[in-house]
């Protein structure tokens, strides 16, 4: 439950952040009569969005790029052992805490607060790099998966500028952490069997 915690506690650290410096992360999750339809529409967003994630997944998983099979060597030897005792239950939970968490982080409060403070025509340019390169370099595992972290924060920040509301990437990241985690963790159990 520790990997739980730290990622529920990254949305809190958001939430007080903006609340200190005046931007609400929670902002562009609309809550009004009027907002089912919203946000129902960026769920859906969210769900399609993480097709391509997982697709990507599959090809890290499968191609035998040196910078892949490191990527795979560090899952397999240190991210697997701590997730694979893990329930489906508490896999979700922990996807969802992630996705909540890192999105209302580096896409609610950096994206949007530095947006917000750098004028001119590339402000959400800068605030979309800034995020995400942020997000990849927390991501570092190899140097490989920083990279590929950055990109994906890319395609979240892009994902929340189409749609406009924070759910759409936080449903992406979420669902894609899960469907990741099993797919490991089950994986390698018929692989050792």
């Amino acid at each position: 439950m520790t990997a739980f915690s730290f990622e529920a506690a990254l949305g809190v650290v958001a939430l007080a952040v903006g609340w200190t410096i005046g931007v609400d992360p929670l902002s562009t999750i609309p809550i009004t009569d009027d907002s089912l339809n919203n946000n129902l529409l960026a769920t859906l967003w969210g769900i399609a969005a993480a097709l391509p994630l997982l697709v990507a997944l599959l090809l890290i998983n499968r191609l035998p790029l040196r910078s892949f099979t490191e990527i795979r060597r560090f899952v397999d030897e240190r991210v697997l052992p701590l997730f694979q005792p893990l329930s489906l239950f508490e896999l979700g939970a922990i996807s969802f805490a992630a996705g909540f968490g890192e999105e209302l982080l580096f896409r609610g409060l950096l994206q949007v607060g530095i947006a917000e403070r750098v004028d001119g025509p590339f402000g959400i340019v800068i605030a979309v790099a800034i995020a995400a390169l942020l997000f990849g370099v927390c991501h570092w595992i190899t140097p490989a998966y920083a990279v590929l972290a950055t990109l994906a924060g890319v395609y979240f920040g892009v994902i929340f500028l189409l749609t406009g509301n924070l759910l759409a990437p936080l449903v992406a990241h979420a669902l894609y952490d899960f469907v990741a985690l099993v797919y490991l963790t089950r994986r390698s159990e018929y692989k050792s069997a």
